[in-house]
């Protein structure tokens, strides 16, 4: 159980002639001094190393043991609010055009949920998935159901070429009309980041443990030298087995230690414990550089996950938005953009964007003079501007007359 016996010899011993000189002489080399090394898995009360298959045979994790982490979770909350975002379907002349389906793809379901279910897959995983439901007068789709991640392949692409008379076949997939498959432009954060959302998991539970009284390390040692706690350790009982008094205590002392927060010492045994200082006991060095690490992988700012860094230069709001929209959102903008987009879910000529406009908008008086310059320039026309805006038209004002 991950459980480790050490024996500290104090001085050395005498070879012993005979077997039950040779017991004697083992019994009272061990009951000079031993010790508990405990598995930090058992002790922070998470799988051990071995038991969590870290390393690379094994390095994948689940999206819910991912998402227990507190970093992780509002990593993902901040880069699937591209969920949140419009999609649009735009002619070749840059005109907005009704589609049912980006504005409500699947039944029952508001967009920013199957939306933002396709982005956290594209996070988490290799692919998102939609199965079609239904197809449009032109026959497209109209409707889709996402799809469980674990359920969808995602073909390698190997090629092999003949050499005999210098041309080659390559290996081809056909496409599943049925199945609009989004690719990720990122390695899967549950294989890639593995190790590193493990290692934040245990430190996180390592400072939970120790909130609730638990000693990061604990020992055994007798409570008179002179005497030892467990004097037929060793032996042979009536059935020729060899007795293992030390191996049973430390079981019944781990089950019970399980299930209680406080634990019975024997008088015949003195408890030592290796404590912390309260900043050791809150890991803190080690937490940032884990969240750090965290914050790398999914392309986020470290401050967004609530490590400060003391070398950032002046930028407003509306920079750090656009700086987010580019350069952590923008694969996956492009990724979903450039699928929907292509022919069999779009008709030829027209393209697939996000509406950003509202994200990455400007405060209300650079907004202003912004509009002001474009109507002077003579780019944009008042009922443009207000139709951007959200406002009513011109004609729809109601008159400002008054009777008399």
């Amino acid at each position: 159980m991950g459980f480790l016996q050490s024996l500290v010899r104090r001085e050395p011993l005498t070879p012993a002639t005979s077997p039950a000189a040779s017991r004697a002489l083992a019994r009272t080399e061990r009951s000079l001094s031993f010790a508990l090394d405990i598995d930090p898995g058992t002790l922070y009360g998470v799988q051990s190393a071995d038991q969590a298959n870290i390393f690379p045979n094994h390095p994948r994790i689940s999206r819910r043991e991912a998402l227990s982490v507190p970093s992780v979770k509002r990593g993902r909350d901040l880069i699937a609010v591209l969920g949140s975002l419009p999609l649009r379907l735009l002619d070749a002349d840059n005109q907005v055009t009704p589609c049912t389906l980006l504005c409500q793809p699947e039944d029952g379901i508001p967009s920013v949920i199957t939306w933002t279910r396709v982005v956290e897959d594209l996070i988490f995983g290799e692919a998102a998935g939609l199965a079609v439901t239904a197809f449009g007068w032109d026959g497209r789709p109209a409707t889709v159901v996402h799809l469980d991640q674990d359920s969808i392949s995602v073909p390698t692409h190997t090629q092999s070429y003949r050499t005999v008379t210098g041309s080659g076949t390559a290996t081809r997939y056909a496409p599943d009309p049925l199945l609009i498959r989004i690719d990720s432009p990122t390695p899967p954060l549950l294989v890639h980041g593995a190790r590193a959302i493990r290692a934040l998991g245990r430190l996180e539970a390592a400072a939970l443990n120790a909130a609730d009284g638990v000693p990061p390390q604990d020992f055994f040692t007798p409570a008179d030298e002179g005497v030892d706690p467990f004097p037929n350790d060793g032996d042979l009982d009536e059935d020729g087995e060899e007795i293992n008094e030390v191996g049973e205590f430390l079981a019944d002392w781990m089950r019970m230690r399980q299930i209680r927060a406080t634990g019975y010492v024997p008088h015949n045994l003195k408890y030592n414990v290796n404590g912390f200082n309260p900043k050791d006991l809150q890991l803190v060095e080690a937490r940032e550089m884990a969240i750090t690490e965290i914050a790398r992988l999914m392309g986020i700012d470290g401050d967004e996950l609530g490590v400060s860094t003391t070398s950032r230069t002046y930028a407003n709001m509306q920079d750090r938005r656009r700086q987010f929209l580019d350069f952590t959102l923008g694969p996956y903008m492009r990724a979903i953009e450039g699928r929907l987009s292509m022919d069999d879910v779009t008709p030829p000529g027209y393209t697939v964007r996000f509406d950003t406009s509202q994200f990455a908008a400007a405060d209300d008086k650079t907004a202003a003079e912004t509009d002001e310059i474009l109507i002077r320039a003579k780019v944009q026309t008042v009922e443009e501007v207000r139709a951007r805006r959200g406002l009513a038209t011109s004609a729809a004002q109601p008159s400002k007359e008054i009777d008399a």
